[in-house]
This record gives C-alpha cells, sequence and structure tokens, in this order.
C-alpha cells in the first residue's frame, strides 16, 4: 500500500512541476495597444479634460492619494507628467511637483490605478494590470501635451517601465526620464526575468509585506500600502520585456531619453537597465543621456519622497531639478547641495503639506526576492 501512495505522491509533484514550468516557460507576449485618445484643443480645453478626468478622484482614497495639478494661467515652456511608484501616491512627488511649478513650470502628478487608497490594507492590487497603468498614464500625457511647449514624462519605479513604454512608442513626448526604473528585482539573472514575470502572472496572487516583521504597523502613519502583490511586480515585469524586445527591433520614437538610477539601489536591477539602454543607444545614440547616483551618495531605490528616513533630497532634488529642465545629466563636482535639506529654492504658490513623521518607504526597500 505505501509504494502505491509514494507513486502517487511522486505522480502528483511531478504534475505540479511540469504545471510550474508550463507557466514559466509557455510564452506569454506582451502585447497593447494605445486607447485612441483625442488630445484638447488648446491650453483651456486641456486644462478643464485634466481637472475631469485626472484631478477628480473616488471618495475611497486619501488625501495624499489624490492626483495633484499645479497650473498656471497659461501654457509655460515646460510641463512635467511625475508618474509615483509601486504601493505610493501622487504625495510621493508632492514636494518635487510644487518646486517645478515655482519654476514657472505646469505640473501633473496622475495617481497610478489601484494606488493611494484611504485604507491602506486594500487588495486593489491583486488585479492590478500593465495595460491599466498605461492607459491611465497615456491620458494624462495626451491631455497634458497642450499645457507646455515642451512635455517631459518622468517615472519613479514601476512607472519607470511605463516611462520606457512612452519612451520607445510615443513621438510627441519631448523627454522621457527613467528615475530607477524597475524592470526585474536587483540581482536576478537577465535570462531569469521572463519565467519569473510569467510565473507571478500566471499563479495566483499573493500579497508580501515590505517589512515582514511590523508588517502593517511598520506603515501606520505613512501614505504607501504596508503590502505589495506579486500579480503588480509580474505584470511590470511583463511590460518591462515587453519594450526591451521593441528596443532591438527599431529605434524609440521620444527624440530624449534621460535614465537616471543609484548605485545604492537594492530593488532594481540596473543591468536589466543598462541593457535597454544598450539598445536605445545602438540606433539612436544621440537620444540617450544616463547618470547615476554613485554609491558614496547613499541614494535609496526611492529617491523622490521626502518623508522617507533616509531620504537625500538636499542632494538629489538639485541634481534631478537641473536633469528635468535640462534632459543633461549635471557635473557630479559641481552639484550643488542646498544646508538643513530645504530643496526648496523656489517655494510654489501654494506651500507644501508638513510631515513630522519619517518612515522608511516601501520603495527604498528591497523585494524579498531579489538577490545581492
Amino acid at each position: 500500500m505505501s509504494w502505491r501512495i509514494g507513486r502517487w505522491l511522486a505522480f502528483g509533484a511531478a504534475v505540479c512541476l511540469a504545471g510550474l514550468l508550463a507557466a514559466a516557460f509557455f510564452p506569454m507576449p506582451f502585447r497593447y495597444a494605445a486607447p485612441k485618445f483625442s488630445p484638447p484643443a488648446d491650453y483651456a480645453a486641456a486644462k478643464a479634460l485634466i481637472e475631469s478626468k485626472i484631478a477628480r478622484a473616488p471618495l475611497t482614497l486619501s488625501e495624499a492619494g489624490r492626483p495633484r495639478v499645479f497650473l498656471h494661467d497659461a501654457p509655460t515652456e515646460h510641463v512635467f507628467v511625475l508618474l509615483h511608484g509601486l504601493t505610493n501616491s501622487p504625495e510621493q512627488f508632492d514636494k518635487l511637483g510644487r518646486i517645478l511649478f515655482g519654476r514657472g513650470h505646469n505640473v501633473v502628478i496622475p495617481r497610478t490605478p489601484g494606488h493611494g487608497d484611504a485604507d491602506l490594507m486594500t487588495d486593489a492590487l491583486s488585479v492590478f494590470t500593465a495595460k491599466a497603468m498605461l492607459d491611465y498614464a497615456n491620458l494624462a500625457i495626451t491631455l497634458a501635451r497642450p499645457l507646455g511647449r515642451h512635455l517631459t514624462v518622468a517615472g519613479l519605479s514601476i512607472n519607470g517601465a511605463t516611462t520606457a513604454w512612452v519612451a520607445q512608442n510615443r513621438g510627441d513626448v519631448d523627454r522621457a526620464v527613467l528615475l530607477a526604473p524597475f524592470f526585474a528585482p536587483r540581482g536576478l539573472p537577465p535570462f531569469a526575468v521572463k519565467p519569473l514575470s510569467r510565473l507571478l502572472v500566471r499563479l495566483p496572487n499573493v500579497f508580501l509585506w515590505w517589512d515582514p516583521v511590523h508588517k502593517d504597523q511598520f506603515f501606520a502613519d505613512s501614505h504607501a500600502y504596508p503590502r505589495f502583490s506579486t500579480r503588480s511586480i509580474g505584470e511590470t515585469m511583463r511590460l518591462g520585456a515587453g519594450v526591451f524586445g521593441e528596443s532591438g527591433k527599431s529605434a524609440p520614437a521620444c527624440g530624449a531619453i534621460l535614465v537616471v538610477t543609484t548605485a545604492s539601489d537594492l530593488a532594481a536591477n540596473n543591468a536589466v537597465t543598462a541593457r535597454l539602454a544598450a539598445n536605445w543607444r545602438e540606433h539612436h545614440p544621440a537620444s540617450l543621456a544616463a547618470y547615476e547616483f554613485p554609491a558614496s551618495d547613499n541614494v535609496p531605490h526611492d529617491f523622490i519622497d521626502p518623508s522617507q528616513s533616509d531620504q537625500r533630497v538636499d542632494l538629489v532634488y538639485p541634481r534631478l531639478i537641473e536633469m528635468l529642465e535640462t534632459g543633461k545629466p549635471p557635473d557630479q563636482e559641481k552639484a550643488r547641495i542646498i544646508p538643513g535639506g530645504d530643496s526648496n529654492p523656489h517655494p510654489a504658490s501654494r506651500a507644501a503639506p508638513s510631515t513630522s513623521t519619517t518612515t522608511t518607504r516601501p520603495c527604498e526597500r528591497s523585494f524579498p526576492f531579489a538577490t545581492n
């Protein structure tokens, strides 16, 4: 009898293994057709549409989760669309957005679908898709086009992958800026990116704590979710793999691309980012510029949110603002550091909300399945 049980167990294990191998290696190409949004006719129309379609938010959102729209009374030389990171919210870019607004630019900070909910334990990210992320970003970009002469799209982490798609496919964007883009976990070999992405998308979603010890208590005072979904990671990796495939075949549609990484990144795989940049450089060398914060700067993956405990915005913001406005990496020896952590040399007309509590934000931490 025992040998029969053993045979059935072995058979079951073989079936499970075969299923996992099929889930990991059966092709799952990323296909996306951007919706055809009609661009606004002029500044007034764009402003009205952004107020109704971007700024208006569901009642379930927290105050931090509401999109930000900082607009002057007329088109500006530059307009920026800033896309936040995984499990965070528009609050992440609020301070930087206000600084840019104070420097004379129009700024739009949309909310990525599934983010910004007042219930930080929401399961909204269990149904996260790259398509929804791209749809909403593309809508915001199209509506923002008449708000300035030069349109720059900047995306952090998972929305760095969104911005990579924008760079590859949208010629109406003047500059695409990838901020610590996440295409794969740190240390994951390139050959394992597609198999892992397929597994994470095809297997049932699992929520993982950013901090497995303190769990929801660690982010009790945060505007970010204390856990993330494996589905959101898999979908983002699929998106990144799709862009990588396109970049090997054709030049990017965007005429100027800037890739900003940090050597101290514990979450994103900079080697995969470098391979994508190499593809772009091969097809269109003049379009690409890159900058990496050195390890000695100790700049974390999320170098945007000023409320995290080891933020370096006093060092990061001056360099980043220069890059956003010029598209050129700064001379590191001449990089400006504003004393006292006040990175707002030109305060916006509306003051940013103050926060007295600092916590380690999710995007700063490494993913549980990342390797060194």
